[in-house]
């Protein structure tokens, strides 16, 4: 390795100090350095214990033997004194510094956009969170500050060694750079390891989230492909740590040979110098004991400095999340200082995700206050994006968006989404109770205003005959209940949001006849005094609403009550007879 790919990954391990703010990071430096400072004078005051004790057998001066004596205690008691609260100051720094990653990370994806969480998969974002947030620790931690401790025993050795003998200090660096640069050397291709070996990691995260979100079903079809591929990812990681394990046992054999070939070189050298009388046994001793640490230094710099790529490498990625680009704080154009009086109103809307295929075409429609529209249509005709248009998940094209009279632009989206209660097809509940699960809605609210709400809903009864009520766990995603159960709690959130705006996205259709029946039942009283637009699969659903839009690849074809659509007889009485 070059001195300049040196000096590019110190400025890599010091960007990754930037996830700490100024206070932690001068907490962390002080701890670490201390505490390192500590570790090394205790460590190499072995060299002039065992120097004095040589040459107290020789010389069978009893003040010898005390120095040793002296050195090795107060060197205890130094680091005793000053290792155990400075390596408390480091690692709470390090661990308040994680706290802060993951919350930076939990923020973060509270605030990327719709179309960054659609194509990316949950099990990255798993993995970047556990997996590289982990590796993170074990480098403050750990890898780190035995580095630090290798460069300082090496400098304090070499000063030692320089001391003792300065003719054999210049001998042994020679042989221990030349050590060091063959180290080095596998510092890249293990850097390249390490990064496939967290990309793929991250796909069998992916894979064995799959698997668990969908075991019924591998069960029920005896889906052989998803454990195939799980296998295969498998197997791909255990080739590549196997490829690391054997870097790291070349580089081992090849440090190992030089530090015997070191070691055996003074102890030679140092007797015959010792036998013409040019050097003290001592001497000998304690330049045997500083090669030994020098050279353990020098062997570990390398290994440790091959771990460090795995920490750059998951560093950057927590670092790609972060800078990923975020949802805007407002969201559309807020210049027009007209006035309607409709609930919600799209004026000439027109959207794509991709530039070349539009999916909503100059939709203008308007809902007043207090009103239920319904939109219909078939699969693929916009009515879903035009929902996540309305929750601002996506900016529009081109036109105009108003809420309550007033411009999109004129709200935060933080604004938009207290005004909207959404209640999607497939109801989700978060892994807790069911109270919990209610008081979402408005995390402020009672335990009466939860059992309310749950009555409006429909759910209080079925609540009430559960071993634990209230307090019964729902399981991950609401797997204790059922579908219809699973719903009417969600309608209960929504209502305990009291949000003047109410989406459904055909929250009945995925529903058996008597639990549609409940939760028709439990929408009627959500849909009471709110403006309603709801996205209808069965049309018998939207027969009583105020208005009807129909849609027809992205563009609204017709509009008007039931009646009057079936009486012109067009596309929606064509959507009537396939559903009847």
């Amino acid at each position: 390795m070059k001195a300049p790919e040196l000096i590019g990954y110190a400025k890599e391990v010091i960007s990754m100090m930037n996830f700490m703010s100024r206070k932690r990071k001068f907490q962390y430096y002080v701890g670490m350095l201390t505490s390192g400072a500590a570790n090394t004078l205790f460590i190499l005051s072995f060299s002039l214990v065992v120097q004095s004790l040589v040459n107290y057998a020789e010389s069978k001066d009893i003040s010898l033997m005390y120095q040793a004596l002296y050195i090795l205690g107060g060197s205890i008691l130094l680091l005793n004194i000053l290792s155990p609260p400075f390596t408390y100051l480091f690692h709470r720094s390090v661990e308040l510094t994680l706290v802060s990653i993951r919350e930076r990370m939990y923020q973060k994806l509270c605030r990327l956009k719709a179309s960054f969480l659609e194509r990316t998969h949950n099990g990255e974002f798993l993995s970047r969170m556990n997996n590289d947030v982990s590796t993170l620790e074990t480098t403050y931690c750990g890898i780190l500050f035995a580095m630090l401790l290798e460069i300082m025993i090496s400098i304090g050795s070499i000063v030692m060694m320089f001391v003792v003998h300065w003719q054999f200090a210049c001998v042994s660096l020679l042989i221990l750079l030349a050590s060091f640069y063959i180290s080095t050397r596998f510092v890249n291709t293990v850097r390249a390891m390490y990064d496939h070996s967290l990309q793929t990691t991250a796909k069998l995260t992916e894979k064995f989230t799959d698997f668990i979100a969908g075991i019924q079903l591998v069960k029920l079809f005896r889906i052989r492909p998803i454990y195939t591929q799980y296998e295969t990812l498998n197997e791909e990681v255990t080739q590549v740590a196997q490829q690391i394990a054997h870097k790291k046992g070349m580089l081992a054999a090849v440090n190992h040979f030089v530090s015997y070939i070191t070691f055996c070189g003074i102890i030679v050298i140092g007797s015959l110098l010792y036998a013409y009388g040019m050097m003290s046994m001592g001497a000998v001793a304690a330049l045997a004991v500083l090669q030994i640490h020098l050279t353990h230094s020098f062997m570990n710099f390398g290994t440790t400095l091959s771990l460090v790529q795995n920490s750059l490498a998951g560093a950057q990625r927590i670092e790609e999340m972060l800078a990923e680009e975020e949802e805007p704080r407002r969201m559309g154009n807020d210049a027009s200082t007209s006035v309607t009086e409709a609930a919600v109103e799209l004026n000439e809307v027109e959207f794509a995700y991709h530039a070349e295929a539009p999916v909503i075409c100059n939709v203008s429609m308007q809902v007043l206050p207090g009103q239920v529209a319904a939109i219909v249509g078939s699969s693929g005709s916009g009515k879903s994006t035009l929902i996540k248009l309305l929750l601002g998940f996506y900016p529009i094209d081109r036109g105009d968006i108003r809420i309550q009279g007033k411009p999109f632009g004129q709200y935060t989206l933080a604004e938009i989404r207290q005004l909207i209660a959404y209640v999607p097809q497939e109801a989700f509940l978060f892994t807790g109770t069911i109270e919990e699960n209610i008081r979402y809605g408005n995390p402020q609210a009672t335990h009466e205003e939860v059992v309310a709400a749950a009555k409006a809903a429909y759910a209080h009864h079925f609540i009430e005959e559960l071993p634990e009520q209230y307090q019964t766990p729902v399981g991950e995603r609401g797997a204790s209940l059922s579908g219809g159960q699973r719903q009417r709690i969600a309608i209960a959130r929504a209502l305990l949001k009291n949000a003047p705006i109410l989406l459904l996205d055909e929250a009945t259709s995925a529903l058996d006849a008597e639990s549609e029946h409940w939760v028709q039942k439990a929408l009627q009283q959500l849909m009471e005094g709110r403006t309603t637009i709801l996205i209808a699969h069965r049309l018998s659903t939207v027969e009583d609403a105020d208005i009807i839009f129909v849609m027809k690849e992205g563009v609204i074809v017709e509009q008007g009550d039931h009646q009057s659509l079936l009486q012109e007889g067009h596309h929606y009485a064509s959507l009537q007879g396939q559903a009847g």
